[in-house]
């Protein structure tokens, strides 16, 4: 099991980077035999959000007030993906796409 997090400066956003790297991260971690991977996302990341969701995960839970940012509290979003190449079979996935 592993966490996982992608960023983008701003000049990158809306060209596929993040698609990109995710895709490579997901085929790197299912080559070390990781089977499950998860992210937390700032509930307000909806960008981000849609692009774990693209990618094969899942929400599986949400933490009220998790952390701060610039002195404001926010949610966080836990998503997971499971490999179905990694340590046996686990969830229905999809590729990036």
């Amino acid at each position: 099991v592993a966490e996982v997090s992608v960023y983008t400066g701003v000049s990158h956003h809306r060209q596929g980077v993040g698609t990109a790297l995710l895709q490579q991260l997901i085929r790197a971690s299912e080559g070390d035999g990781i089977w499950s991977l998860q992210a937390q996302i700032i509930s307000d990341n909806t960008a981000s959000i849609s692009l774990h969701r693209k990618c094969g995960f899942r929400e599986i839970g949400y933490r009220e007030r998790y952390g701060q940012v610039r002195n404001v509290w926010r949610d966080v979003v836990l998503l997971e993906r499971r490999s179905s190449v990694a340590g046996g079979p686990g969830l229905p996935t999809r590729e990036c796409g």
